[in-house]
C-alpha cells in the first residue's frame, strides 16, 4: 500500500486548501459566478494539461505494460457494470430499513457508483505518489474515461430513479475535454510520443499549466463547500449511515475483491484509493440540472467530502490491520 505518512500529509496539506477556498468564499473573494469560471478553468484547460504531461513524462523503462493497460480498461468496465447493481440492492436495503424517501432512490444509487476520482482523486494521486505520479495521473485519466461515459448514459437516467421529474441522455456530453485528453494521452501511451529536446518549451508549459490543477481544485472545493447552507448540511442522520457505507463498510468489504483481481501493486492501489473518495461534484450538477433534489445532494457531497479526509487513511489502516497487507 501507499506510504501512510506520505498520504496523510498531503490530505493535510489537501484539507488547508479546501479551508482556504471556503474562507475565500466566505469573505467574498471567491463567489458562485467565479466559482463556473474557475472550474470551466480546470476542465477544459489544466486538468488535461495535467493528464496529458503525465503521460508526456512517463518514463521509456517505466511505461507500464501492455497487460497492466488492459487489467486498467476490465477493471474500469467491471467497476461501472458491477457497482449499479450492488448500488440498487444496497439502496433497496436502506429504502427498507432506513425509510429514505422515494424520489431520492436513485440520488443514492448514484452516489454509491460515482465517487470525486477526477477534481480530488487525480490531485490527490499526483501529489502522493511521487516518483510514479505520472503513471498514477494517467491510470486515473483511464478511469475518468469510463467514469464520464458512464455518468452521461445510464447516471443521467439512474439519478432521477423514484422520482416524478423526467431526465434524458445529452451524447454531446461524452465529448467533454477530460474524456479527449484522456483519449489524447492514450494515443501518446500507445505511440510513445515525446517532445523533442528543441520543444522542450512546449513539454514545460503543458506541465505549468496542469500544475494548477490541485490548489485550483481544491480551492473550488472549498468554495463549493461554502456555498451551501451550513446550518441545515448535519441535521439529516441517514446522510451519515450511508457515508459509513460508502466510505468505509463497503471499500473494505470490497478490499480482497480488488485485491484478487488486480495483480499490480500501483494500479492497485490507484483504483482503490479512488474507491475511497467522496461523492462526485457531478451530483449536484445533474440534480440542478433537472430539477432534483439539489439541497439532498449538496448535504451529501459536503459530508462525505469532509469525511473522506478521516475515512481514507482510516479505511486503508483498517485494511492494513485486518488483511495484514
Amino acid at each position: 500500500m501507499i506510504d501512510m505518512n506520505v498520504l496523510i500529509n498531503q490530505l493535510i496539506e489537501l484539507f488547508i486548501i479546501i479551508c482556504i477556498g471556503y474562507l475565500m468564499f466566505r469573505i467574498n473573494i471567491l463567489n458562485e459566478t467565479v466559482n463556473r469560471h474557475i472550474n470551466a478553468l480546470i476542465v477544459n484547460v489544466t486538468m488535461p494539461c495535467m493528464i496529458l504531461c503525465a503521460v508526456l513524462n512517463i518514463d521509456s523503462s517505466a511505461r507500464p505494460s501492455a497487460s497492466t493497460v488492459s487489467a486498467l480498461f476490465a477493471v474500469s468496465i467491471g467497476y461501472f457494470i458491477v457497482m449499479p447493481v450492488l448500488a440498487f440492492i444496497l439502496v433497496k436495503i436502506m429504502r427498507k430499513t432506513m425509510r429514505i424517501k422515494e424520489n431520492r432512490q436513485g440520488a443514492y444509487m448514484f452516489m454509491l457508483i460515482f465517487s470525486n476520482v477526477g477534481f480530488m482523486g487525480i490531485p490527490l494521486l499526483r501529489a502522493a505518489f511521487g516518483a510514479q505520479a505520472e503513471i498514477a495521473v494517467f491510470f486515473a485519466a483511464v478511469l475518468n474515461i469510463f467514469f464520464n461515459l458512464s455518468v452521461f448514459t445510464y447516471g443521467v437516467l439512474l439519478i432521477g430513479y423514484g422520482d416524478e421529474k423526467k431526465t434524458s441522455i445529452h451524447l454531446k456530453s461524452l465529448l467533454s475535454p477530460g474524456i479527449l485528453s484522456a483519449l489524447l494521452g492514450l494515443l501518446v501511451y500507445i505511440t510513445n510520443f515525446h517532445f523533442p529536446p528543441a520543444l522542450e518549451a512546449v513539454n514545460h508549459t503543458v506541465e505549468t499549466v496542469g500544475d494548477l490543477t490541485p490548489p485550483l481544485a481544491m480551492l473550488l472545493v472549498g468554495s463549493t463547500l461554502a456555498s451551501m447552507p451550513f446550518g441545515d448540511v448535519f441535521n439529516e442522520w441517514r446522510v451519515y449511515v450511508f457515508s459509513v457505507i460508502k466510505q468505509i463498510l463497503l471499500p473494505i468489504l470490497l478490499y480482497p475483491l480488488y485485491r484478487l483481481l488486480i495483480s499490480d501493486d500501483l494500479l492497485f492501489n490507484v483504483m482503490f484509493i479512488e474507491f475511497l473518495m467522496p461523492v462526485a461534484n457531478i451530483a449536484l450538477i445533474l440534480c440542478t440540472q433537472y430539477n432534483l433534489d439539489k439541497k439532498f445532494a449538496s448535504k451529501v457531497i459536503f459530508i462525505t467530502t469532509i469525511l473522506s479526509l478521516v475515512t481514507i487513511p482510516l479505511v486503508l489502516y483498517l485494511c492494513r490491520q485486518i488483511y495484514g497487507v
